[in-house]
This record gives C-alpha cells, sequence and structure tokens, in this order.
C-alpha cells in the first residue's frame, strides 16, 4: 500500500467523502452504504473534483481505502461502498504485538514492540509492517521489523524508529503486510493473501493507538 492523492469525478467523491467525513458538501455527509454514489439526497449539484489523501489497494473489481481515521472501506464498480472489519481474532490463540515502550528521540519517535507467540507452534519467520500517520491523518512512514525462531509462549522485543516525526505528533499506528510468513502450517508457498496477518492480534495500548 501507499498513500496518493487522487482526484476521482463526484460519483467517487460522494461516497469517499461521507465516509471519511469531509465537508465538500452537506449533502455528501449522509450517503449511506449500499447506496449508488452518484444520487445527491437534495437534487444539488455536486463539486466536480476534490484532493483527498487517502491509502489504497487497488484490484480489478474493486477498490480498498483506508481512511485517514484507519477505517478500511471497500469501493465497488456499481458506485457502492462498505465498511471492512479487519479480522483480530483472540489474542490468547494469536500472536500478539503490543507496544512495550516509546521513547522521543530528537529527531525521530522509536517504539519498542513486544510479540508474544500463543499459536500452538513456532513463528519462523513474520514480517508485519507498521506505518505512522499524522495528526491529519496522512501516512507519515512505513517500516516493517521481521520477528523470527519464536517458539509457543515465547516473546520477542524488537525496535522500530519513524525518523523526522516526534512521538506526540503521531495519531496512530497501523499494522498491515506481514505476507509470505513462516509458522505452522503456513509458509511462503502456500498460506492465502492476509491468512498471516490474521493470526496477528493488535493489542490496544495506552502509549500510542495502534490497530490493524
Amino acid at each position: 500500500m501507499e498513500s496518493v492523492v487522487i482526484r476521482y469525478f463526484t460519483s467517487f467523491l460522494c461516497a469517499l467523502a461521507a465516509i471519511v467525513q469531509l465537508s465538500i458538501g452537506t449533502a455528501l455527509a449522509e450517503t449511506d452504504p449500499g447506496v449508488p454514489a452518484d444520487a445527491p439526497a437534495d437534487g444539488s449539484e455536486l463539486p466536480v473534483t476534490e484532493d483527498v489523501t487517502v491509502t489504497v489497494t487497488r484490484t480489478k473489481e474493486v477498490i480498498e481505502v483506508v481512511t485517514p481515521d484507519g477505517r478500511h472501506v471497500l469501493l465497488r464498480n456499481d458506485n457502492t461502498w462498505e465498511y471492512l472489519q479487519v479480522e483480530q481474532g483472540k489474542p490468547t490463540q494469536s500472536a500478539m504485538i503490543e507496544v512495550a515502550n516509546m521513547k522521543e528521540l530528537r529527531n525521530a519517535c522509536k517504539v519498542g514492540l513486544r510479540l508474544t507467540n500463543h499459536l500452538g507452534y513456532k513463528i519462523k519467520s513474520l514480517v508485519p509492517s507498521f506505518s505512522a500517520y499524522t495528526k491529519d491523518g496522512v501516512l507519515y512512514e512505513t517500516v516493517s521489523k521481521a520477528f523470527s525462531s519464536i517458539k509457543p509462549t515465547r516473546n520477542q522485543y524488537r525496535q522500530i524508529q519513524f525518523i523526522g516525526l516526534h512521538c506526540k505528533d503521531i495519531s496512530y499506528i497501523r499494522v498491515h503486510g506481514a505476507g509470505h510468513c513462516s509458522m505452522g502450517p503456513m509458509d511462503k508457498f502456500n498460506e492465502a493473501e492476509g491468512e498471516c496477518l490474521s493470526h496477528i492480534y493488535v493489542q490496544a495500548s495506552d502509549l500510542i493507538s495502534i490497530k490493524k
């Protein structure tokens, strides 16, 4: 995934504006999931274009958007949309990631992460990505960190840094990616898309907002 600035015409903007709660127009804010996006409630004309910063994944049939507040939304070719529920699983049956500590550096934010293996089998390799979003909901930077050789019930500590960004300026950290893991029945040759990530549980933290 990458942060992009998208210019869409009115049909796409109507759905997206309602999702991210942008003030493009009062009619746009009331759009409901499953309703064609090009149907204004009051019959008024819509703006021609608008700039919106979002995180996007494209396929042939749909577009998945991560809004500035971290919600996942599926945009279909028929101009309808729906919120997606990100699978978390149970913490006692997952690879649980939690924020252990944070440290404000001169020109960076250092975040200590602990992964505890509750899966019941060894984690040979798991490489999730961590994206820091600013207070404006803009994706600032994405870093990946490898966890490896973690036996059941054991944990491993790792640190990541977001260079050029202070901890106080981070709105939230999103955990994603983790493709091609090697743990239990899953390896890079047979795991389904998103399967590795589905086995990760992100523990809520009092230090900073972190979520899948």
